[in-house]
Order: structure tokens, then C-alpha cells, then sequence
């Protein structure tokens, strides 16, 4: 572990940490297609929920598509991990790239459920979770 990563040390910036992420997600969006078309499908629907919908409910979808986002990026990483690790058939490798996509599938079904139901209030133009008594 380097030494310059701790706040205080010789060399450390917190920019460059910033820099760092920035340049892991740039990589990310740019070098894969799950990524980039789940970022722009994102986008569209945090746009939809900031124009019609209240702060709680674009706050919610600005959750869980961070949290599908971040998984999607993780299982990318953990797949170029493995193949670099071992570029030939090894069941060991099958498995952990199984255990990463399972992951990845739980956030994206989350998404698209609540993505789901923000677009049917949407056209529909009712609350589908309104609290009893209130319209």
C-alpha cells in the first residue's frame, strides 16, 4: 500500500483521488456498451423524475440507479480482473464471474422495477404507494 494515500502524507491529494474515479468511471462508460447504455437510459429517467415527480421520488431513483451503476462497474472490473488473472476456461474463474453477475443482475431488476413504477404513475398519472387517506 503506498504511503501517499493518507490524508496528510507527503504526495497525497485528495484531487487526485477524485481524478482517479473520474478517470475509472470515464473508462468505464466509454469501454463498455452495459455501462454506457445503462448510464443514458439513467440519465433520461433521472430528467423525467427531476421534471415530474417529487424529491423523494428522484432522489429514490437517483439511489438505486447509483447503486445498479456502481454494481454494473464493479462486475466489469471483477471480469477483466479474472480474465487477466487467468485467460483460459477455469471453473474457479466460472464462478466468481457468476457470483458478480448475480450481484449485477439483483441491482438491475431493483432498477427496472422501480424505473417501472415511476414511469406507469407517470402515464397513468396515479400514486401507485400514496399514503391511506391522502390523494
Amino acid at each position: 500500500m503506498s504511503t501517499n494515500n493518507r490524508p496528510g502524507a507527503a504526495g497525497y491529494h485528495p484531487l487526485r483521488k477524485i481524478r482517479t474515479a473520474l478517470a475509472g468511471i470515464w473508462h468505464a462508460v466509454f469501454r463498455d456498451v452495459t455501462v454506457r447504455y445503462k448510464l443514458v437510459v439513467s440519465a433520461a429517467f433521472l430528467a423525467i423524475a427531476g421534471i415530474y415527480e417529487t424529491l423523494f421520488h428522484f432522489l429514490f431513483v437517483l439511489a438505486v440507479t447509483g447503486v445498479m451503476l456502481a454494481t454494473e462497474i464493479l462486475n466489469s472490473a471483477i471480469e477483466a480482473l479474472c480474465d487477466y488473472v487467468q485467460p483460459k476456461y477455469d471453473d474457479r474463474i466460472k464462478h466468481i464471474k457468476d457470483m458478480a453477475a448475480g450481484a449485477t443482475f439483483i441491482a438491475i431488476l431493483i432498477w427496472y422495477i422501480v424505473l417501472g413504477v415511476v414511469l406507469y404513475e407517470l402515464l397513468a398519472n396515479a400514486e401507485l404507494f400514496a399514503a391511506a387517506g391522502h390523494p
